[in-house]
């Protein structure tokens, strides 16, 4: 699949329900080097063309591909909503959110537009919500609004959040930045939670494996020694009953849509290889550990695929590393506790600690990109040094493959 974003990074946050389940994603564009938006052009042209870049993008890419079975949360230039560019560019849909923009002009034309296209079926969100007459006066045209937490006091936002909750609207808790303001906004009753704190862990007292995962552990270290042999993964998943299970569920899913069902272990081996076994099992010795983030092994595959494609196209010969440093970058987030100390239980190659710990050495860099791409950190990706086109078709692609196998990786 080709993807005209030569010039441009997408950028795709998740907002998180009350039980921190994905609701949807809140997608952005930015220009990359090379763009031909100019710099001075003027704030309300730059809001337009950025609108057109992200309506593009999703009908190019496809509502499925970006955001599964949540939301998409796109924001929306003035001049689509007072001209009637809105219905052309993209029909009315309850998968879609749009974004009144900060620091919109409010006058009755605006007004009137937001009437007739929420009586069409638009659903629409005001961003960074001021309580003022401007954005009063635009609360009978959303569904919902988004607080920007990490400005606003909490009385203050105690009382917008009744208020607004009070007219029937669900309000977002955004720019969440540590467990402090999460745990905050979680008692003042916010509806969706969005920000920074999601990729980093709470840093909880890290208390080892537990004891049904020493099976897999025993597998996963077996599958990192230099000299592996599949003779002896086969044993070693043979002897455990869920192993076994798993692995052959896994393999005849419909992610691999073999002609004839696979029945016995030494033949389930032998067609996956090493590599992706090696995947499957530290996929599984993950989704063991206790955790309410239903989305972290979707988010451990998008980026191991994206590390592996980005490592291609530097060359790297490690292919198996750089899709394992993208595997286990979610590792403390599954844990709840810091990456060293959780890493230590698990046998890794010391280039791949490096990368994980110290973000070092070329799948430090892949790494720092891949997590870059997925915060919006345009800053570092402009000075990556790797191709804008590249980097989208590899994220578009992580995407791609991240939806489908998901589903099917770690069904019981």
């Amino acid at each position: 699949m080709v993807i005209c974003m030569q010039e441009t990074y997408l950028g795709r946050q998740p907002i998180y329900d009350s039980a921190f389940h994905v609701e949807g994603y809140q997608l952005s564009c930015h220009p990359a080097k090379g763009s031909d938006i100019p710099e001075d052009a003027p704030l309300l042209d730059i809001e337009l063309m950025h609108s057109r870049m992200l309506f593009n993008t999703l009908t190019e890419i496809g509502l499925k591909q970006l955001a599964g079975n949540g939301k998409i949360f796109l924001s929306v230039a003035r001049a689509l909503l007072v001209q009637e560019g809105l219905q052309q560019l993209m029909p009315p849909s309850p998968h879609m959110i749009f974004e009144v923009v900060t620091d919109i002009i409010v006058d009755q034309p605006l007004l009137e537009a937001l009437k007739t296209l929420r009586q069409q079926g638009y659903c629409f969100l005001l961003d960074d919500y001021v309580d003022n007459d401007a954005y009063r006066a635009l609360l009978d045209a959303a569904d919902l609004v988004r607080l920007s937490v990490s400005t606003l006091p909490e009385a203050e936002a105690r009382l917008v959040v009744t208020e607004l909750q009070h007219r029937g609207l669900a309000v977002i808790a955004g720019d969440i930045g540590d467990q402090h303001t999460l745990e905050l906004c979680q008692r003042i009753g916010f509806n969706y939670f969005q920000g920074r704190h999601f990729s980093q862990p709470r840093l909880l007292k890290f208390t080892g494996i537990q004891t049904n995962q020493l099976a897999v552990l025993r597998l996963v270290s077996a599958l990192n020694q230099p000299d592996a042999d599949l003779k002896q993964i086969e044993s070693l998943i043979a002897q455990d009953v869920a192993l076994s299970y798993k692995l052959l569920r896994y393999i005849n899913s419909a992610y691999f849509s073999l002609p004839r069902r696979v029945e016995s272990i030494q033949r389930a081996v032998a067609l996956l290889g090493l590599q992706t076994i090696r995947s499957w099992a530290t996929l599984i010795s993950l989704s063991g550990i206790e955790n309410s983030r239903s989305d972290l092994m979707t988010i451990a595959l998008i980026r191991a695929k994206m590390c592996e494609l980005l490592g291609e196209q530097l060359g790297l010969k490690q292919r198996d590393s750089s899709f394992m440093v993208g595997l286990l970058s979610v590792v403390d987030l599954v844990a709840q506790a810091p990456m060293s100390e959780v890493l230590a239980a698990l046998p890794l190659e010391e280039e791949v600690n490096a990368a994980l710990l110290r973000y070092e050495g070329v799948l430090g860099r892949i790494l720092t990109c891949t997590l870059a791409y997925e915060q919006c950190d345009w800053a570092v990706l402009k000075d990556s040094c790797l191709d804008t086109e590249q980097v989208n078709q590899a994220y578009m692609t992580a995407l791609a493959e991240a939806y489908r196998a998901s589903s099917e990786l770690l069904q019981d």
